[in-house]
């Protein structure tokens, strides 16, 4: 794990929207990571899904809700992923000797089951596949582990020279791959074979043999290569109507996953329904939370990561905040991509890639009463690696008292239940020491105050990688801005939950607005603020 966050440097920074200048201590988590790349694809029940590269192989998967469209939208969950164009089973040509398999699944609560694969215990049996990418790349082969695996051999254009990331298990005579598994159908690991390939190769697969342990039985599901946003095949297609599909087949509509569970042509509108398995009105569809390809992993759950807002006025007390809190009205909306209005594709995988998004609100904050208090304007600018908020407030209505702000929200997870797996270690607020997340297991403290911080980073874990983390918020030049002081404090265990639990070990940090003397809003007064997101990760480091 790289020490990170031990430190306080002393590089400048400026606030996002001509944010103030100020000493940026804990810059190391502020650091890019060398993505090129954003994008846009359309979520489920009318959210937006937003895409941004934090390495040349890694991306972060915002989903902003939608729930209310009377509402501003809300970013309430964050996935990472490491992307590789997906070669399925349908891209494969297979001699005779292999059985076509699907998983059976059970919808959302079955996510992660994988869907088509190959099995064969024929000595005989090959599968074909050409991949190639302009850049250099990779390649891995994904499998299902079986207490009866055996090898699997690999050639790539007739022989074994490029396959320079195995070698020859148990003198076998060839390069190959155990299939092996203690435990029986373990699906989607994935075992790299090849490094640095350029132009296009033809990848070959066969049954190497008996493996000790195991059996002579292999079970391929994909064939994967190095992959970033602007390759066709990282997510898989969107449905189509009259096409002919195969079982096993995985698709996307709407923002959900389908998998068809025979062989024939859709219908004439796209799959709907939202659990198990039903009709286009000519093939049956199984539907997943998430594709089966690539494997997110998720570092967050619900919180409203723009701001939120308790305020009293006229006697009224009222919470703001998006689709969470609510009275946060909807007068206008834009989305661009790359300087232009975006239109969802519907052909392809679904995304629209670019270089920046921006996303502009135009909403009214209301009392629980029903009276306007403020316009407000938020502005999001999503670049590779980074999402910053720029929230500019002018009162309009009787005046406000604040009885907090949230100008800038880190919700992390600490351990994931779903893939049970560790995420964050360590946070650190500037100018404090890092604060170690295991030293809370099963217990729900009090908040960790860390006055005058106003920045935040993470360590955390993803597969074999560390992601960093650096989250921050200020107040923006605004002529006569009520709000100069920034304060930060964690909630490290919100359910006291222990590792291995059936539940998501949860912890919020929380970036607090505020001025001596109380925040107050008259109408005419400003209130202005930012928050920064930056995100990387830093490959084979744990």
């Amino acid at each position: 794990m790289l020490g990170l966050g031990l430190g306080s440097l002393t590089s400048r920074a400026q606030g996002q929207d001509g944010g103030v200048g100020h000493t940026a201590p804990l810059a190391e988590f502020f650091v890019s990571g060398g993505g090129q790349r954003v994008a846009l694809a359309q979520g489920v029940d009318a959210n937006l899904s937003i895409f941004t590269e934090i390495s040349p192989t890694h991306v972060v998967w915002m989903e902003l809700d939608n729930n209310n469209p009377a509402t501003r939208l809300s970013w309430r969950e964050t996935l990472v992923a490491e992307l590789r164009n997906i070669y399925t089973v349908r891209e494969l040509t297979l001699s005779s000797g292999w059985s076509q398999l699907q998983s059976s699944g059970s919808g959302l609560s079955g996510s992660y089951i994988g869907n088509r694969a190959i099995s064969t215990s024929s000595a005989t049996a090959t599968a074909d596949v050409i991949v190639g990418r302009a850049d250099p790349y990779d390649v891995w082969i994904y499998y299902t582990g079986r207490t009866n695996g055996g090898y699997a051999r690999v050639d790539i254009d007739g022989d074994q020279v490029l396959v320079n990331e195995l070698t020859d298990p148990d003198a076998v005579g060839f390069k190959a791959f155990s299939t092996f598994s203690a435990t029986d159908l373990q699906r989607r690991i994935s075992v790299k074979i090849a490094s640095g390939l350029t132009g296009d190769h033809v990848v070959t697969i066969s049954n190497g043999g008996t493996a000790t342990p195991g059996g002579g039985n292999i079970l391929i599901e994909a064939v994967a290569i190095t992959g970033n946003l602007a390759g066709p095949q990282v997510l898989p297609p969107l449905w189509q109507p009259g096409t002919t599909y195969e079982m096993g087949d995985e698709v996307q509509f709407g923002g959900r996953y389908y998998a068809a569970r025979a062989n024939g042509q859709s219908g004439v509108v796209g799959p709907t329904h939202v659990s198990g398995i039903a009709s286009d009105g000519a093939l049956d569809w199984r539907v997943d939370h998430r594709p089966t390809y690539p494997k997110f992993v998720s570092i967050d759950y619900a919180s409203e990561r723009e701001y939120a807002a308790s305020v009293t006025s006229g006697g009224a007390s009222t919470v703001l905040g998006g689709q969470t809190h609510g009275f946060d009205a909807l007068d206008s909306r834009t989305i661009e991509l790359d300087g232009a209005p975006w239109v969802p594709v519907t052909t392809g995988n679904g995304l629209s890639v670019g270089t920046q998004a921006n996303l502009v609100e135009q909403t009214k904050w209301r009392s629980s009463t029903g009276v306007d208090l403020a316009d407000c304007t938020l502005s999001r600018a999503i670049t590779p690696g980074t999402v910053s908020h720029g929230v500019a407030v002018t009162g309009t209505g009787p005046d406000v008292n604040f009885d907090w702000l949230y100008a800038g929200m880190l919700p992390l997870v600490a351990w994931d239940g779903e893939s049970r797996r560790t995420i964050a270690q360590t946070v650190t607020a500037a100018g404090y020491a890092p604060v170690v997340m295991d030293d809370y297991a099963g217990v729900n403290p009090p908040n960790i105050d860390f006055a005058g911080a106003d920045r935040l980073g993470i360590a955390a874990t993803v597969a074999d990688d560390t992601l960093i983390y650096g989250h921050e918020a200020g107040a923006t030049l605004v002529a006569g801005n009520i709000v100069n002081q920034f304060d930060t404090f964690l909630r490290p265990n919100l359910n006291a939950t222990v590792k291995g639990g059936s539940l998501d070990w949860q912890a919020k940090a929380y970036i607090t607005g505020s001025a001596a003397g109380g925040l107050q809003l008259g109408s005419g007064d400003a209130l202005g603020f930012f928050s920064r997101h930056v995100m990387r990760v830093e490959t084979g480091t744990t």
